[in-house]
């Protein structure tokens, strides 16, 4: 009876490592996914905060541009006034 009730034991013992093990290697590739995801996010998230930037300055300089060309126009119209 003492065997019988050892192998029970074993075998349920087997069994029980084994599930844990399944659910550790399920758990340990679920991680590994979401920490991927996350590195793709950060990745995706910094891209396009350097493109806002690029298009921040973008706007920034054609702005001077367009203030410069309305300055020489103001100077031209004061000209064609004057005379």
């Amino acid at each position: 009876m003492d065997t019988i009730f050892e192998k029970l034991n074993e075998i349920v013992n087997s069994v029980f490592e084994n599930r844990v093990e399944s659910a550790s290697r399920v758990i340990a590739e679920a991680i590994a996914l979401y920490e991927n995801l996350l590195e793709q996010q950060e990745k995706a998230h910094n891209e396009t905060l350097e493109q806002r930037e690029a298009e921040k300055m973008w706007i920034y300089q054609k702005r001077q541009e367009l203030e410069q060309v309305q300055k020489g126009l103001e100077v031209i119209l004061s000209k064609c006034t004057i005379v």
